[in-house]
């Protein structure tokens, strides 16, 4: 199992902003593999050693930032899912780009909206 990198710990802060509740669980999580696609990737998440309590939240959360990547036109787009309460994974989208799945010089810019 890998650790969180810098990004998605990131990303998880955010979810933890809206869910409180969800803060003692990141220490927790592991990475439990990270699958490429041709325009994504797909991170699943395991809990180790968690002994806390899963509240009943049902979520697929992104606070719609759009993540640049040099080499990616219109960047990334990103949505964690939350199953009874449990951080399961984090899926990151390329708009119909191809991509290697590889963090290089991001920068998470903030929705107008938000």
């Amino acid at each position: 199992m890998e650790e969180l990198n810098d990004l998605e710990l990131i990303l998880l802060e955010g979810l933890t902003k809206k869910y409180p509740q969800l803060t003692a669980h990141i220490p927790y999580l592991k990475v439990t593999e990270r699958k490429s696609t041709s325009t994504g990737l797909d991170i699943n998440l395991k809990y180790l050693n968690y002994t806390g309590e899963y509240d009943d939240i049902n979520a697929l959360f992104s606070n719609g930032e759009n993540i640049d990547i040099k080499g990616l036109k219109e960047g990334l787009s990103y949505v964690i899912d939350v199953t009874v309460g449990e951080i399961t994974s984090i899926e990151f989208s390329t708009y119909n780009e191809k991509w290697d799945g590889k963090f290089t010089d991001y920068k998470i810019v903030e929705n107008e909206n938000n």
